[in-house]
């Protein structure tokens, strides 16, 4: 993967969105032609001139792409989903060929490009485990939830992307085009998670930049953003300084979701909780799923597609309490043997016993 400074991205001195969904660009930084097409081969990115040439690439017709583009604004079906705050989530789901196109610009142009070592949401071989083990062992943990996160995000940052890494205007104009919606990106398309990686790269290094010289750890999951710490006093000079590197950066916090948890409070990032020298499901989570596993032996339930879910993610970040929870089912397949649950509930890894299981 390539690196992508982010102090060097185009910034246009105007990009007025349209319902067709194009735009005019004025682009401060100029590259000759044969600069960006050796920072494209640099990068191992398709070298994309025209619209024929992204055609090319993505075995779509000329014609198609283009209507693509211009009529971006009408391929999607929104909806929303109700928070827990009450509130909902607009769900922007682009149409099958729009989706097509912008699966094959996260294959072949984004996941070429590397984010920040801080981001840990949406990054092949990143999980919620590797953002909240970094912070196993502090005193306190401020964590902060950036509210509506993808709608932050305008065209002309994703713009920025695409011509920084080497894009000719009208390219890096088709390319937004395809990816944004009413001028913003969309939460619903699969691009939409790495090109916010990406623009948020500035972010991460401003937070960074403040939190590694004093000792603090900074990790980010999508929106949520986590720094521990040993000392109140860090936590809280944290709170107050990322709150002003946030709303320079375009952000807001969501002041509901954001939290200090201490020496007297449980800690929690992105769902898993800390303890002195773990990170793992917590009790709590390991109380509801053996019920849940009970109440399939004693047939009160038979969602064992559920149950064999949370196996599998429990497996992906806290094999320790996976470990007992199949000692337990074993025992409950020894005292029901007679259950229609025996053998429903599906080890991790099926074809080995679980003694042979890598990391167990």
């Amino acid at each position: 993967m390539s690196n992508l400074n982010p102090d060097s991205h185009c910034r246009p001195a105007a990009l007025a969105g349209s319902k067709s969904g194009s735009f005019g660009v004025k682009v401060r930084i100029s590259m000759s032609t044969s600069s960006k097409i050796f920072q494209l081969k640099n990068f191992g990115l398709p070298l994309i001139r025209t619209v024929d040439d992204l055609a090319e690439h993505t075995h779509l017709s000329p014609q198609l792409i283009r209507y693509l583009s211009y009529r971006a604004n009408y391929l999607y079906k929104r909806y929303e989903i109700p928070k827990k705050d009450g509130t909902v989530r607009v769900i922007a789901q682009p149409s099958r060929e729009l989706k097509a196109v912008q699966a094959w610009i996260l294959r072949n142009i984004l996941n070429k490009l590397s984010s920040s070592d801080n981001c840990k949401g949406f990054e092949i071989g990143c999980s919620i485990l590797d953002n909240a083990a970094p912070h196993v062992g502090a005193n306190f943990i401020l964590n902060v939830d950036l509210k509506d996160f993808f709608p932050s995000i305008k065209a002309n940052k994703v713009y920025n992307i695409f011509s920084s890494i080497g894009y000719s205007k009208p390219v890096a104009a088709i390319l937004t085009n395809l990816t944004v919606v009413d001028g913003r990106l969309p939460q619903g398309a699969p691009t939409s998670p790495k090109l916010a990686n990406l623009i948020c790269l500035k972010l991460d290094a401003r937070i960074q930049g403040y939190a590694g010289p004093r000792g603090l750890i900074y990790t980010r999951y999508a929106d949520d953003i986590s720094i521990s710490a040993q000392t109140i006093k860090k936590t809280m000079n944290a709170r107050s300084i990322l709150g002003q590197i946030i709303a320079s950066e375009g952000l807001q916090i969501n002041r509901k979701k954001t939290a200090i948890q201490g020496t007297m409070r449980r800690k929690e990032i992105t769902g898993l909780v800390l303890s002195s020298n773990r990170v793992g499901i917590g009790r709590g989570k390991f109380r509801e799923i053996r019920a849940q596993i009970f109440s399939l032996f004693t047939h009160e339930s038979s969602d064992f597609s559920k149950v064999n879910g949370m196996l599998s993610y429990i497996y992906s970040v806290d094999k320790a309490s996976c470990r007992k929870l199949w000692h337990y089912i074993d025992k409950l397949e020894a005292r029901f043997f007679y259950s229609s649950a025996v053998g429903q509930l599906k080890r991790p890894l099926a074809s080995l016993p679980l003694a042979m299981h890598p990391a167990v």
